[in-house]
């Protein structure tokens, strides 16, 4: 579903994990999602989690932003609450690649982080 919405608004981004705050490269993926701020996009609705958060994913320019975040090394693919394909080649060329994250010595994927 679309969700047709003027203004700001929050969205978890659907099949993705960034970095936690206090993570090593939460910085340079923040800094990355930034770049989308204040840029006319269309959410696909996959519904709400269980924090009442808005899940989604992002389009701009025909492109899926989600999925550019997981390619380009700025976020996992979060496995457990996605099954799409298209996101689990893009981490693993990512990793292969060395890219973003997967350019530190260990990283350490946020769900694990947050224990």
């Amino acid at each position: 579903m679309v969700v047709n919405y003027e203004g700001s608004f929050t969205v978890r981004m659907q099949g993705t994990d960034a970095p936690e705050r206090d993570q090593p490269f939460s910085k340079e993926s923040k800094d990355f999602l930034n770049r989308y701020l204040h840029i006319e996009a269309t959410t696909i609705s996959h519904g709400y989690d269980r924090y009442g958060r808005l899940l989604g994913t992002l389009i701009i320019d025909c492109q899926d932003i989600n999925l550019l975040s997981i390619k380009e090394g700025y976020s996992w693919h979060f496995k457990k609450f996605s099954k799409d394909p298209d996101y689990s080649v893009a981490e693993k060329l990512s990793r292969n690649n060395n890219l973003g994250l997967w350019n530190l010595e260990n990283p350490i994927p946020p769900w694990e982080w947050r224990r």
